[in-house]
């Protein structure tokens, strides 16, 4: 038997989650692929994470302070936080258009890196949804399904159970074997 332990490999699942409505206008779920664009200091990361908020300065911004990027690029600053967001990323004032909200996803062989909070890193080129759809109002879920994770944690559990008691089988016989043998000198 070799002493060797599986690598754990720790794999991000980015399907949609369930879209939940929250009635404030400056939360957003992503409503398929892509991912939303902040600013963190001079640093650009993506997240699905969609509640944001007005800052004093009048930029969109999430719970860490990053600053939502508008399609294209740039900081999205608004009046007020009365606007209405449509589908598309349009971001209305009055009916009348400020600004537009796009989505981000890697391109053919870029990776996204895990930072936390929901936040990740690209490594290669972001290229732009070409069909973004954006909910306001609502924001995404988990798409963790609880109650599969459980079933599979209680699976595992018992394999490791399963092999703790093998181990201590083999144990019992390789001492019996080691009293046997040694016995019949």
């Amino acid at each position: 038997m070799g002493d060797t332990v599986p690598d754990i490999v720790e794999r991000k699942d980015f399907m949609q989650g369930k879209l939940i409505s929250s009635k404030n206008p400056l939360d957003l779920a992503v409503n398929g692929d892509g991912f939303f664009q902040v600013r963190a200091g001079d640093q650009l990361l993506y997240t699905r994470q969609g509640q944001f908020q007005l800052a004093e300065n009048g930029a969109v911004v999430s719970s860490q302070g990053y600053v939502l990027q508008q399609a294209g690029g740039g900081d999205l600053v608004l009046d007020n936080a009365a606007v209405t967001i449509l589908d598309d990323g349009a971001v209305l004032d009055d009916g009348r258009p400020v600004a537009r909200i796009g989505l981000s996803a890697p391109a053919a062989g870029a990776t996204l890196t895990a930072l936390g909070e929901s936040h990740f890193a690209a490594g290669g080129t972001m290229e732009e949804v070409a069909d973004p759809s954006i909910r306001q109002g609502m924001l995404e879920s988990s798409n963790v399904a609880m109650g599969d994770e459980m079933v599979t944690m209680m699976a595992a559990m018992r394999q490791a159970e399963s092999g703790a008691r093998l181990v201590q089988v083999y144990d019992e016989l390789m001492g019996r074997a080691l009293t046997t043998l040694g016995g019949a000198r």
